[in-house]
């Protein structure tokens, strides 16, 4: 059987995260965002929890799986930046040989001319 809420639409399923209800699952207004159509319809799906320590324990490891959570978009961000600073890196050596080998084709087998000798006159 569907709950519907006071506005007859679906009631849907969300997750308490506060300090004294981690992790209890309740039916609330699909609008509840809107207040101007919200009919603050709630009810709980779960049971209370039995203490204070498995709700301070709840909450403890969702707030540490909420922090890991971040630390690991972070992680995968910093990932990213030092990805794309390699593409240029190799992106940079890349043009660094063509421009080698540019210079070697554009100079001949040498990239100076070779010198020619003193003249004899001009040694003393």
């Amino acid at each position: 059987m569907a709950n519907l809420c006071w506005c007859g639409q679906l009631a849907t399923c969300r997750t308490s995260w506060t300090m004294n209800n981690p992790g209890r699952r309740f039916l609330g207004c699909p609008n509840y965002l809107d207040p101007t159509t919200n009919c603050n319809y709630f009810m709980w799906v779960d049971v209370e929890l039995p203490n204070q320590w498995y709700q301070r324990r709840m909450y403890q490891l969702h707030v540490n799986l909420r922090d890991a959570q971040n630390e690991l978009r972070n992680a995968q961000a910093e990932l990213v930046q030092v990805q794309v600073q390699r593409a240029r890196i190799a992106f940079f050596n890349k043009m660094m040989m063509l421009l080698v080998v540019a210079m070697f084709l554009w100079f001949g087998q040498y990239p100076y001319q070779q010198i020619p000798p003193f003249p004899r006159h001009c040694i003393s």
